[in-house]
């Protein structure tokens, strides 16, 4: 019973602020919690902007196990549907926790190209916690903004707003999901290797400096590093392309409270 109550406790102390989450997608995990400028199947949620430039339909499957320890898992899906002419059409779903707390977050996003070099998109999102023992629950919804701009042929800027609608959780305290912005880069160094920096900052905390190297080790085959400055995290992993299938792997590590480590598997219908 102890153990329940300590990681009941970890649970709320670590979603305090997580009921809007930073990132999805073991790719991102391993580039430092960095996805801003992606267009991968994981922008539908890590950015509507950026979604707007995913090229084919595609669907995602994820998993992370924070700490290592089974009460903080969460898993994830997402969805994106392409258009040729009427832009990208994402639905995403993730649970985090165990049964006595338990998040779940889902949506839907669209995301539309409106110049060569500029796209845009909008997310609807759904939010519920629950707590066990009679202590209730609580659903709520909110709204997310992205935007993407190509200046060159080798940088994207990445703009995202979580929670721009100030959403409300409860009465007491006024307390609201929190709502984080975040501006990042990505630039294509050459065919083989890129870098992302982002900088994220919510109403609350200190900001958070990300950044990522990914290299394209063999056409097959990628390796990546990350490292964020609040909390101080640094991590790793690697994704592997089958035709039409894309297998990553992450592990972020905190130095107290150790590795949390994540898996992906991405099909892409061409």
């Amino acid at each position: 019973m102890r153990y329940r109550i300590i990681i009941l406790f970890l649970s709320l102390g670590l979603t305090a602020k997580s009921q809007v989450h930073p990132q999805m997608g073991a790719r991102s995990l391993a580039l430092g919690n960095t996805g801003l400028a992606l267009e991968d199947v994981w922008s539908v949620y890590n950015n509507p902007g950026a979604f707007a430039l995913m090229k084919e339909t595609s669907i995602g499957l994820a998993a992370e196990n924070r700490f290592l320890l089974k009460e903080l898992s969460s898993q994830a899906l997402a969805f994106g549907y392409h258009t040729e002419k009427s832009g990208n059409f994402g639905i995403h779903f993730q649970q985090y926790g165990y049964n006595l707390y338990r998040e779940m977050n889902g949506g839907f996003t669209y995301g539309m190209k409106l110049f060569d070099n500029f796209s845009a998109g909008v997310s609807v999102n759904y939010h519920g916690i629950f707590l066990a023992e009679n202590y209730g629950s609580k659903s709520t919804m909110s709204v997310g903004l992205g935007l993407i701009y190509a200046p060159t042929k080798n940088l994207k800027i990445g703009m995202r707003a979580q929670n721009v609608s100030r959403t409300k959780l409860t009465d007491f305290n006024d307390e609201r999901l929190p709502t984080n912005f975040g501006l990042g880069l990505l630039y294509q160094i050459s065919k083989k290797a890129l870098v992302t920096l982002e900088a994220e900052k919510d109403l609350i905390h200190p900001i958070n400096i990300k950044g990522g190297l990914e290299v394209q080790a063999h056409e097959i085959f990628a390796v990546r590093l990350g490292v964020n400055s609040y909390p101080f995290l640094t991590s790793f992993g690697f994704g592997l392309k089958l035709k039409n299938f894309k297998f990553d792997a992450a592990a972020q590590w905190h130095t107290a409270l150790g590795l949390s480590p994540s898996f992906g598997l991405h099909y892409s219908f061409k």
